[in-house]
């Protein structure tokens, strides 16, 4: 994903790389081409394990899951939970809280997940070892009764 390619030739159903490696063209977009839906990305990440610092399917983070799909889509992103929060989107009230919108990044101190909905969260995390979809209201109470508070959500 996100990895730049020199084709040479075309072998039937593969891309041959200058390198030599032949890739799936089914795998292969074109350099402009960009996801309509960045959590659609993240979903395909489903079942990668857990990796601190990690940002590919043999392993993955919670902030490098947040970057990669929203790059996917087209939005630049940088590396870490705390400058994602502090330079992706806009806060939303507290008062709204209880009602995030699909793409809404939740951000604890740490780790953010992305909402799927107003019930469920797509996010890489050590609790699961792994990138899961889960309900929302639980995995904040989870969050919070292992000390961490929820400190914003943010609306791209």
């Amino acid at each position: 994903m996100l990895s730049l390619l020199t084709v040479v030739r075309e072998a039937d159903e593969f891309a041959v790389t200058r390198e030599g490696l032949f890739v799936p063209k089914r795998h292969i977009a074109g350099i402009d081409d960009r996801a309509t839906d960045f959590v659609a990305v993240a979903e395909r990440f489903i079942g990668t394990p857990y990796l601190w610092g990690g940002k590919s399917s043999f392993g993955i983070d919670c902030s490098g899951l947040v970057q990669l799909s929203l790059n996917a889509a087209g939005i630049s992103a940088l590396r870490d939970s705390d400058m994602q929060q502090a330079s992706l989107g806009r806060a939303i009230d507290p008062a709204e809280w209880s009602k995030p919108r699909r793409g809404d990044l939740l951000f604890w101190k740490g780790h953010v997940a992305i909402a799927r909905d107003e019930t469920t969260i797509v996010h890489a995390n050590a609790h699961h070892m792994s990138t899961v979809i889960e309900n929302a209201a639980e995995a904040i109470a989870r969050i919070k009764a292992a000390g961490s508070e929820l400190v914003a959500i943010k609306r791209i």
